[in-house]
């Protein structure tokens, strides 16, 4: 079974060959998923072989993207889609990220333009917000935010979850939470790795 990535990148590469004749670039597959990487293709690309959906490419070949036969025969089984859990955020004081290499069921309203994420919250400083603790944060990957925007920022290697608010020469990012103080650092100090586009909960353990 192929996560809803994998099967976009195949289906372009199938639809790809079958209009003009031969395989996509690694940059037309980029930007047609919206990946910031051609790391991040070539990844996919090493997954679908691996998974029997790509045939092996032959030594030297540079444009070598061919389905094999019993992936075009294959129908996609009717299944949730899934994002990648990526590890842990805080909602609170900046902690270390923690990978955990898993994937997590969503809905497809969830899914969209641009590479998705999943990251489990921890702590309440975005509570006013409705993002509570053991809560699922589904991110659109970005290095760029508008005023306000709830993201996923990166603070002298440490990553956090608040509303961004860059100032001349320095950012706030600010919890919805009036207990707590906001994070002040230097616009260089900041990473944006991403941006809040959907929220998870479950009630039962």
């Amino acid at each position: 079974m192929l996560t809803p990535r994998q099967r976009a990148a195949y289906d372009f590469i199938q639809s790809f060959r079958t209009r003009k004749g031969y395989a996509p670039s690694y940059d037309e597959i980029r930007r047609h998923l919206g990946l910031a990487s051609l790391n991040a293709v070539a990844k996919l690309v090493a997954q679908l072989r691996r998974r029997g959906h790509l045939a092996p490419a032959p030594p030297n070949a540079k444009r070598w993207l061919e389905p094999t036969a019993t992936a075009r025969a294959s129908r996609p089984a009717a299944a949730a889609p899934t994002l990648p859990l990526l590890g842990t955020i805080a909602a609170g004081r900046p902690i270390e990220p923690v990978e955990t290499g898993e994937e997590i069921e969503v809905p497809a309203s969830m899914l969209g333009a641009g590479e998705r994420y999943a990251l489990r919250v921890r702590g309440d400083s975005m509570i006013g917000d409705g993002i509570h603790d053991r809560d699922v944060v589904i991110v659109r990957r970005a290095q760029r935010a508008d005023p306000g925007e709830t993201v996923v920022a990166v603070v002298d290697g440490e990553a956090t979850l608040k509303r961004f608010h860059p100032a001349r020469g320095h950012v706030e990012l600010r919890p919805a939470n009036a207990a707590l103080r906001p994070i002040r650092a230097r616009a260089d100090q900041v990473e944006i790795r991403g941006v809040l586009v959907g929220l998870l909960r479950r009630y039962a353990p």
